[in-house]
């Protein structure tokens, strides 16, 4: 299992790295297979299908599934974050539909959690996919976190909230090594953990148009050059870090 999520039926709904989506009745054990998404993924090591999310309207009108997967073929992996809808009558996710395509993919380093952090807005991270220096290249997908519009009544929806810092880009915030954890507490701060190398694993509070650093600050700016990139590039802290990773 790479993703768990309590669901809106109280089942947990779990995926699987291979391509299985299930939901679990947490009484009897029992589990449902509601998608096999094993055919159209690339799954190797950290790769394959990641992160889901379920549209907090989910019961009032909205009944969608986000997840994150890869495809592709070794040294030519791509990830996508879709949309599935939850067919009530089969027990079964149908009809993909797809928000974001092309993103540069790996073996490791995908990023792919998936958070709500309200009807109208979904949090999605991205590794750098080994191509560090795109961290902090704006044009390109990798090492962010992206913030997509799910406003199911509105007319923007799987495209970039628009008031992103830039209204027509997904990048909420950029220098990313490969985040795999958010959370949002109730008084509306997103946090996100970050896997470092063999140093500096970071645990982040998420803020637009910041920069997290990678690959130029590893955890604090307690570094000569880092603190000179820190102070050019609006550089964001870690709350804490951790070394040895």
């Amino acid at each position: 299992p790479w993703e768990i999520k309590w669901g809106p039926d109280n089942y947990l709904w779990v995926t699987e790295r291979s391509g299985i989506v299930s939901r679990v009745n947490v009484e009897t054990g029992e589990q449902h297979i509601i998608l096999n998404l094993a055919p159209q993924l690339y799954d190797q090591y950290e790769s394959g299908l990641l992160g889901m999310e379920i549209h907090p309207d989910f019961n009032n009108g909205a009944p969608y599934v986000f997840m994150a997967y890869t495809y592709g073929t070794s040294g030519n992996a791509f990830e996508k974050i879709v949309y599935y809808e939850y067919d009530f009558e089969n027990d079964a996710l149908i009809n993909e539909s797809i928000m974001v395509d092309g993103i540069d993919g790996n073996s490791t380093h995908n990023g792919c959690r998936l958070l709500a952090v309200d009807n109208t807005t979904l949090i999605a991270t991205t590794g750098d996919a080994q191509n560090y220096m795109g961290s902090q290249d704006e044009m390109i997908l990798t090492g962010k976190t992206l913030r997509i519009d799910i406003d199911a009544s509105g007319e923007n929806f799987g495209g970039p909230k628009a008031d992103n810092p830039n209204p027509t880009s997904y990048v909420w915030s950029i220098g990313h090594r490969n985040a795999q954890g958010l959370a949002i507490a109730p008084n509306g701060i997103i946090y996100s953990s970050e896997h470092g190398p063999q140093n500096d694993d970071e645990l982040n509070i998420l803020e637009p148009n910041r920069n997290y650093g990678r690959p130029n600050v590893m955890g604090f700016c307690d570094g000569f050059s880092e603190q000179a990139f820190c102070d050019e590039n609006n550089v964001a802290e870690p709350l804490v870090n951790w070394t040895p990773t």
